[in-house]
């Protein structure tokens, strides 16, 4: 069982007693109702039943294990414009650390074999990193077109690709309401469909931009990789690895919204069912080593450590927000407090531990495959 946090005051107010009728009720002073409130003291247990009845919620509900009946799932707003034009810092310092350029050249001219001009659409292209990352090694007169429906985003990616003079066509549009006036030969996402509540649905757009023989492929990190592919130099790595309770958040997600974080190790059965012909899978090799005698150590390390929120501590007020957050997703109070209380342990070995270094593996796998 997790640590009680009695919701007393949130049915008081909700309800509108006072502290004094609701004293009247249980017997005890208004005094009293203050201290449980406040956590100064805790009821005797014999009293809990009768404060669950009071307030028409279970005990559980009452001491905080569980979400109140009012507390409904809340869906998670990552497939939404406004959410990501919130993220441009974000997305300009993390995507750094995404690719060896070497393997990039690999997959191009071995795994594709690209030997002549492709058209390349990004489909949920941000501020096109993709364009910029594709576009040196592949074949001279290729070319670049990159949507998105955060405006914020495209205007970086133009303002960036005229200021490395590099030509590219963006389009402001929601991938799902954008009708191509040609097709291309190479379609492409990164790191999409795991924000997305209808995955096969995005996939099956995107092989509509395709020509015919064309490439369709999807960039995608897995959730589970992701857990076990952190390691700090000076923590434990079985603690680093727990994610106790994250796999109920991602199937209640799953079953709620349709939002899959496995949706990069299933994305290559998707591609195959929608009648993509020579599926095939490979995995990224970057492997994040970050250490002291690393290149710009500091302003990567705090990157990491920003992007991943390490970097400050978090309020009282704030932790109980995101526990009951994730109650609604399905996890336990413990399990909540556990998740929580993880991320304070690490943010605070970063900051006694300022040379500390890292070793990160997103896990980000590469399903591609050709359209009949």
């Amino acid at each position: 069982m997790g640590k009680i946090s009695l919701r007393i005051a949130e049915l008081r107010k909700k309800n509108r007693v006072t502290q004094q009728e609701l004293a009247d009720y249980i017997g005890v002073s208004f005094q009293t109702i203050s201290k449980w409130e406040t956590g100064l003291s805790m009821p005797d247990i014999t009293i809990l039943p009768s404060l669950a009845d009071y307030f028409s919620v279970s005990t559980d509900q009452l001491l905080g294990l569980k979400p109140l009946d009012g507390e409904l799932y809340v869906p998670e707003k990552t497939a939404t414009k406004d959410f990501w034009n919130q993220k441009l810092e974000y997305l300009l310092r993390s995507r750094k650390g995404y690719w060896n350029d070497d393997y990039i050249r690999f997959l191009i001219s071995q795994v594709w074999k690209i030997d002549k001009p492709v058209s390349v659409l990004d489909c949920g292209c941000g501020y096109g990193f993709l364009g910029l990352l594709l576009l040196p090694y592949l074949p001279k007169g290729s070319t670049y077109t990159g949507i998105d429906f955060a405006e914020d985003l495209i205007k970086e990616g133009e303002n960036l690709f005229k200021h490395q003079k590099l030509e590219a066509a963006f389009f402001c549009k929601n991938v799902f309401d954008y009708s191509a006036e040609n097709q291309y030969d190479f379609v492409v996402c990164q790191a999409v469909l795991r924000h997305l509540d209808n995955p096969a649905a995005f996939i099956q757009k995107m092989i509509t931009f395709a020509k015919p023989d064309g490439y369709v492929v999807c960039m995608e990190a897995n959730r589970e990789f992701e857990c076990c592919g952190l390691y700090i130099d000076g923590m434990d790595y079985q603690e680093l690895c727990r994610h106790d309770g994250l796999e109920k958040k991602w199937q209640t997600e799953l079953t709620r919204q349709g939002r899959d974080y496995a949706v990069a190790i299933r994305t290559a059965h998707m591609m195959q069912k929608l009648g993509l012909v020579d599926v095939d899978v490979r995995m990224n090799d970057k492997v994040e080593f970050v250490a002291m005698k690393s290149p710009n150590y500091d302003e990567v390390k705090n990157d990491f450590i920003k992007y991943n929120d390490w970097t400050s501590g978090i309020s009282n007020e704030e932790r109980e927000k995101l526990i009951l957050h994730l109650l609604t997703h399905g996890l336990s109070r413990k399990e909540a407090e556990d998740y929580c209380d993880r991320n304070i342990r690490i943010a605070e070995f970063f900051s006694d531990n300022p040379d500390a270094g890292y070793t990160f593996m997103k896990g980000q796998m590469i399903s591609y495959g050709k359209k009949v």
